[in-house]
Order: structure tokens, then C-alpha cells, then sequence
């Protein structure tokens, strides 16, 4: 029978997942365990059968009791982590950038959010996009340096130089974007 350790390894339920599959198996388990085998007119061969399937059931669900326990453990040391990550995102230059061209660039660093800089046709999406996406992005760096071995400062920092190495060409590349995003937010302003 497969350890616990290597059930949480070779698959990608959650602990809650795990725990449900253990208590799934106590629950098949104790209805065996309410037979009244003398009832049933059972042979002894089947009786013994029916005692070894209990205590394998046992074991199955205590196995799954401890990859829930295990899985647990690891998905709250993740989670902190990711807390440490984003603390370490936002208190970083990242997080500071605020000119349009700055965090257009940052965004089309992201390969799924990169066509949303193409797809702004309304102030809202601009607004969207320099809001919801610009923060978005912050998240997947998060999650980047979660996954991370050690401490996280140093991939930041690399992270900040390699983005500043490639900022001119991004404002380049993008710059029809951004002038777009800028004359839609200038238009707007000049409504109020």
C-alpha cells in the first residue's frame, strides 16, 4: 500500500480532498463493522473476510487521514509564504510604478495578460487594465517568488533588474498602446 507522503506527492488533490476520501472509506468501513455477521448465515471463510476488509479499510482510511494532515501542513506553510511574497511585492519598486508607460510595461511581462494591452477600446478598460491587470500582475510575481527556493529578496531583486534591463525595449514595443491608453484617459479627464 502507498505511504501517505507519497499519496500527497503523486497527486494534486487538496488536503480537504484527502480528508474527504479518508472519511468516505471510516464510513464504508463502519457500515461492514454494523453487520451482524451470525445474522447473515455467513461461513466462517466469509466472516474472516469481511473482519480483513475492515481492518484494510482501517489502514486505507488512516493513510488518507494522514495525507490530509500532511497536505494540510504544507498547503499552510504555502499559504504563508504567499503572504510573505506579496508583502515583499507590494513594499517593492514594483508596486510603485504608477506612470501609464511604467505599468503597461510591467504588464506585457505577463504572457496571459499581455493581449489585454492591445484590447483597451474604453476608458473603462484602460482603467481596468491600469488597475485590476497592473495588480494582477503584482500577484503573479508573488506567486513566482513563492515558488521560489530560500529567500525571496534576492529573485526579487533580480527580477527588478532584469525588468529595468528590458524596460526601453518595452517602451518601444509598446508605445502605440500606452499613447492610445493616454488619449483615452486624457479625454476623459478633460470631461470633468
Amino acid at each position: 500500500m502507498r505511504t501517505a507522503q507519497k499519496i500527497v506527492d503523486q497527486s494534486y488533490y487538496n488536503a480537504k480532498d484527502h480528508k474527504d476520501k479518508g472519511l468516505s472509506i471510516k464510513r464504508a468501513r463502519t457500515t461492514l463493522a454494523k453487520l451482524n455477521l451470525n445474522e447473515l448465515d455467513m461461513s466462517a471463510k466469509d466472516q474472516a473476510t469481511i473482519k480483513a476488509a475492515i481492518a484494510t479499510l482501517d489502514q486505507v482510511a488512516e493513510t488518507f487521514m494522514k495525507a490530509h494532515r500532511i497536505k494540510a501542513k504544507q498547503e499552510k506553510l504555502r499559504d504563508e509564504r504567499r503572504a510573505v511574497a506579496k508583502k515583499l511585492v507590494l513594499a517593492s519598486d514594483f508596486a510603485k510604478l504608477s506612470s501609464v508607460k511604467d505599468k503597461v510595461a510591467l504588464i506585457s511581462t505577463e504572457s496571459f495578460l499581455r493581449s489585454q494591452i492591445h484590447a483597451v477600446k474604453t476608458v473603462f478598460d484602460a482603467k481596468y487594465l491600469l488597475g485590476y491587470t497592473f495588480e494582477t500582475t503584482l500577484d503573479e510575481i508573488s506567486y513566482s517568488l513563492t515558488q521560489q527556493i530560500g529567500d525571496m529578496n534576492e529573485p526579487l531583486a533580480n527580477a527588478w533588474k532584469k525588468f529595468q534591463e528590458k524596460l526601453p525595449d518595452l517602451y518601444v514595443k509598446n508605445a502605440v498602446a500606452v499613447a492610445n491608453i493616454e488619449k483615452m484617459l486624457a479625454a476623459e479627464t478633460k470631461k470633468i
